[in-house]
């Protein structure tokens, strides 16, 4: 997903809310905080690789195994197909048949 480039106030705005949410402090004691970040990456475009994802990979599993469609597994799920092949690298669970 790409982000539009974001203002000085915006991104003040962003980590502001991040240090309220995360650490607890309130926006008074962020602002010294923000205010050391910003100095330091001034001029930068900082790099910063997104948090990793956990899948809910039982699930996604279970209604494969219920036989539900791959696309719809995609969608329901917000997978890649490439994802997919990933997380069950030795094939995609199929639809279990019952025997009576």
């Amino acid at each position: 997903m790409i982000r539009k480039r974001e203002t000085e106030q915006q991104l003040r705005e962003r980590i502001e809310d991040a240090l309220v949410r995360d650490v607890g402090v309130s926006p008074t004691m962020a602002q010294p905080f923000i205010d050391s970040v910003m100095r330091c990456f001034a001029g930068e475009q900082a790099y910063f690789p997104a948090a990793p994802r956990d899948y809910p990979v039982l699930h996604i599993r279970a209604a494969l195994e219920r036989g539900v469609p791959v696309k719809q597994v995609m969608q329901e799920f917000d997978v890649s197909r490439s994802k997919l092949h990933e997380l069950f690298p030795g094939g995609l669970p199929r639809k279990v048949l019952k025997t009576a």
